[in-house]
C-alpha cells in the first residue's frame, strides 16, 4: 500500500501520542503507531490509515543495546553541528518494536509507522530523519 494520503487518529490517540512523545523531554520521545490501513469507500484511489493504538517505546540511543550508535551517524549532515544525543536522536528499543507487533498481530492491528518529537527543532523532518527513514511509516 502507498504512503497514506491522510491518517485518522482514533479513541484520543492524537493525545495519548503527544504526551508519550513530550514526557521524556529535554531527550526526544518515541512511540509505534498500530491500526490498520484502509481504502476510502467514495474515492477508491484514497487510501489512509486509521490510527488505534499508541505503543509508548523507550528512546535507546547511545545507552548500551543502541544498535545504532556505531555506526558512523556523526558522519552524517549536521547542519547545526550538534553532538547527536537523545536530545536530537531516538532509536526505539527493539523489545519494544517487538512487543508491539505481538500486541498488534493479537489484535487484528498491524503497526504503521513511527514516531518522534524535536524537542530542539521544528515540527517536521530533519535530514537525518529523512535519510534514515523507511517508506511508508
Amino acid at each position: 500500500m502507498k504512503i497514506p494520503q491522510y491518517i485518522e487518529f482514533h479513541n484520543e490517540t492524537n493525545y495519548v501520542l503527544s504526551k508519550f512523545l513530550m514526557a521524556p523531554e529535554p531527550a526526544e520521545g518515541c512511540a509505534i503507531l498500530i491500526g490498520q490501513k484502509k481504502i476510502s469507500k467514495t474515492y477508491k484511489s484514497k487510501n489512509f490509515w486509521e490510527v488505534k493504538h499508541i505503543w509508548n517505546c523507550r528512546n535507546v540511543w547511545g545507552e548500551p543495546e543502541s544498535k545504532l550508535i556505531n555506526q558512523n551517524i556523526s558522519v552524517i549532515c549536521n547542519p547545526k553541528n550538534m553532538p547527536l544525543s537523545k536530545k536530537n536522536r531516538f532509536e526505539i528499543d527493539a523489545k519494544d518494536q517487538i512487543a508491539a507487533q505481538k500486541w498488534a498481530r493479537e489484535n487484528n492491528l498491524e503497526v504503521l509507522g513511527s514516531a518522534h518529537s524535536h524537542p530542539f527543532s521544528e515540527n517536521r523532518p530533519s535530514e537525518i530523519d529523512l535519510l534514515f527513514h523507511q517508506a511508508p511509516g
